[in-house]
């Protein structure tokens, strides 16, 4: 949530200013978006059951067929996806 000081401040930034912060704080999401790719495919195996974040497939659980570098192939009732490791999380 962003404070009304921090509003302020923002406001009074010119846009250089707004573009240096905004690629900053991209920068920050996709670190974090990495650590937690990094972090699941740790942990991650084939056969492992998972969910995805995902309205596609919101509720179902599948199985992780094979694991890539960024993604991993997972099978559900529906059919098989590709899915970014960010997106998934073991079901224990």
């Amino acid at each position: 949530m962003i404070s009304s000081k921090m509003r302020a401040e923002i406001k009074k930034m010119s846009s250089l200013d707004l573009k240096l912060l905004n690629s900053y704080v991209v920068s920050l999401l996709k670190e974090s978006r990495l650590d937690r790719a990094y972090e699941v495919k740790n942990q991650l195996r084939v056969g492992d059951n998972v969910k995805v974040n995902s309205p596609r497939v919101q509720g179902s659980t599948g199985s992780v067929l094979e694991i890539n570098r960024t993604r991993c192939k997972i099978r559900f009732g529906i059919g098989t996806f590709n899915v970014p490791l960010s997106m998934v999380e073991i079901v224990k």
